[in-house]
């Protein structure tokens, strides 16, 4: 029997909470499978119940790095998942200049914002993305989407906080009708 306590908006596996319900999870996987991306990136693993799911599954598609602030959220069931699957748990800063070089240096990746400032994540990982490449985030609501499963929605990111991506010439949405009953909204880089 699991002794975390249901949240709305979440759903629990191995006793690991998932940040997301069971159909944003699959379509999020379903997208990123899609995809001929070499990198998943996970900006804000928290106790990682994203990674914990989806490590297995990209293993031997993609390369996978979480980044997470503070590495003793991590469940250590998780970090096993790290050391079991070609991946790094970065302990640092999103941030910083260190994780900045990281990901900028990185060939063809999907970055996935799902930490604690989204919007501010979103802003800055923008400039890190290189043509074809893919920046998302989780916890988006525009007060119009039916999210399935998340009756009342308390959105962390805005199409406010959006504006900069969907104004921009360089970038254009993707995943639209594969999100539409999500949390989840992201942006392809075309130039």
């Amino acid at each position: 029997m699991s002794r975390l306590q249901p949240i709305s908006g979440t759903e629990i596996v191995d006793d690991i909470r998932l940040g997301h319900t069971w159909d944003e999870y699959n379509a999020l996987l379903g997208f990123i499978k899609n995809q001929h991306h070499q990198w998943f990136v996970e900006v804000g693993v928290h106790e990682g119940g994203l990674s914990y799911l989806l490590l297995p599954e990209l293993s031997g598609e993609k390369d996978y790095l979480g980044i997470e602030l503070d590495c003793g959220l991590v469940r250590p069931e998780v970090k096993s998942r790290y050391k079991e699957y070609p991946s790094e748990l970065l302990c640092a800063n999103c941030f910083s200049t260190d994780v900045s070089i990281r990901v900028s240096s990185m060939s063809s990746k999907i970055i996935y914002c799902d930490g604690g400032n989204k919007a501010k994540e979103l802003a800055h990982f923008k400039h890190f993305c290189k043509k074809g490449d893919i920046i998302m985030s989780h916890d988006f609501h525009d007060g119009k989407r039916e999210i399935k499963g998340v009756p009342d929605v308390h959105p962390e990111v805005t199409p406010e906080d959006v504006r900069h991506l969907d104004l921009s010439h360089d970038f254009v949405r993707v995943g639209d009708n594969e999100f539409k009953k999500t949390r989840i909204i992201g942006w392809r880089k075309t130039e």
